[in-house]
């Protein structure tokens, strides 16, 4: 609201007595010419011409008097239209103020308090005078005080909307988070002269955003116990399988991170690298554990496992597409894997990561029907295989870690 000072005041004079003397101006030249030319020609005898002229000027005199009276009063009563019709919004948006739940404050550039509503004495119980010899430090937290103080030199200095989020003690001493909207207010030079500023409260929200963290790790906690007894469930299979997915996932992530996948797509491989073989649980546990080499149909039986696990996951809302990449770790570049022959990037790239990092592992451990290859073997293979059955930046990926060090974990199964 913009007070009435003195400056405005004599503002509104001068501009009135402006157009009174313009009036003035206009009638008196008006009524000078014409009587002078209108007594020229009626008034032949000069010694009357004294005389008519004193009752012109008279009656000039009265008229003028009546003419100023008039207008000053006609400008009078418009000011005190306009004057009324301020007053009548200002108690309106006053009213308006006082009826919204949130607080509502404008302060000066400097900080201090020039007007509120009834909702911010409600909210910390500081009735008209304090509030009136308060100024943002008397009410923001401490710890959030520079904040407020940035966000309103902000808006001071800019006249940009601005907002900060920061706590407000209350009527009970407690403190709540509030989202503060600040906008410039301006006088009628146009220079910025306040700052209206109204709250939002965070503190319910927050406090239910938290819960809901909470709720999520504690669901991801939850995930990763589940998969893990389920790997330890696959793995407990045979003895000679006991910590492969372990291994799998250790050398899938190793080369993921050389790869430079973004960590969304990491989670996913973790989850399906530690549950890629979980279709082996479809399989006849004496097929999987025969010390000798299978018949063709027995290995068409172990070849289902892709789609087994394709078909026990495919029902779990994954935020990742856990039951496809399990599905296609058997597949091979040039379309000669299994179950559906895909070829080139119709296979995720998760699964073309699980792809070589299972043949590495399964080449260097033991299996029931043959000893262990060895590192050199298995890593022979990936390179005779690339760009043919294994994607090249995967197996570029895999030879460099191996190169630097890599080794498989030791796992208790």
């Amino acid at each position: 609201m913009q007070p009435y000072g003195l400056l405005g005041l004599g503002r509104r004079l001068i501009g009135r007595a402006a157009v009174v003397a313009g009036v003035y101006a206009v009638v008196a030249t008006v009524y000078i010419v014409l009587s002078d030319r209108l007594l020229g020609l009626l008034v032949k005898d000069s010694s009357r011409l004294v005389e008519y002229g004193t009752i012109k000027g008279t009656v000039f005199v009265l008229v003028t008097a009546l003419g100023l009276f008039a207008t000053w009063t006609y400008l009078a009563r418009r000011e005190e239209g306009e004057r009324r019709r301020r007053i009548t919004a200002q108690q309106r948006l006053g009213e308006l103020a006082n009826a919204i739940p949130n607080p509502l404050l404008v302060l000066s550039p400097e900080g201090r308090h020039l007007e509120w509503n009834g909702a911010l004495e409600t909210l910390t119980g500081l009735g008209p005078e304090r509030l009136s010899e308060a100024t943002i430090a008397d009410l923001a937290h401490a710890d959030d005080l520079a904040a407020a103080a940035a966000a309103l030199g902000r808006v001071v200095q800019t006249g940009r909307p601005d907002s900060v989020d920061a706590r407000i003690i209350t009527a009970d001493g407690s403190a709540r988070l509030y989202r503060w909207h600040g906008a410039a207010g301006r006088d009628a030079d146009g220079r910025i002269d306040r700052v209206a500023v109204v709250g939002v409260d965070l503190t319910d929200l927050k406090a239910i955003q938290d819960e809901l963290q909470q709720s999520v790790l504690r669901a991801q906690h939850l995930l990763r116990q589940t998969v893990a007894a389920l790997t330890v469930a696959v793995e407990k299979r045979g003895a000679y399988t006991a910590g492969h997915e372990q291994r799998v996932t250790a050398l899938s992530l190793a080369i993921a991170d050389e790869m430079g996948l973004p960590p969304e797509e990491r989670e996913g491989l973790q989850y399906a690298a530690s549950l890629h073989d979980i279709g082996e649980l479809a399989v006849p546990a004496d097929i999987l554990v025969r010390p000798a080499l299978l018949t063709p149909s027995e290995r068409e039986i172990v070849k289902s496992h892709s789609d087994h696990g394709y078909e026990i996951l495919r029902s779990v809302s994954f935020p990742w597409p856990v039951a496809d990449i399990i599905r296609q770790h058997h597949e091979r570049l040039d379309g000669s894997g299994y179950p559906c022959g895909l070829k080139g990037g119709e296979i995720r790239r998760e699964a073309r990561i699980i792809a070589v990092a299972d043949v590495v592992e399964a080449m260097c451990s033991h299996r029931p029907y043959r000893p262990a290859l060895g590192k050199d073997a298995a890593l022979a293979e990936i390179r005779d295989g690339r760009a043919t059955r294994y994607d090249p930046a995967v197996v570029d990926a895999c030879l460099t870690v191996w190169r630097e060090g890599f080794e498989f974990p030791a796992v208790n199964v």
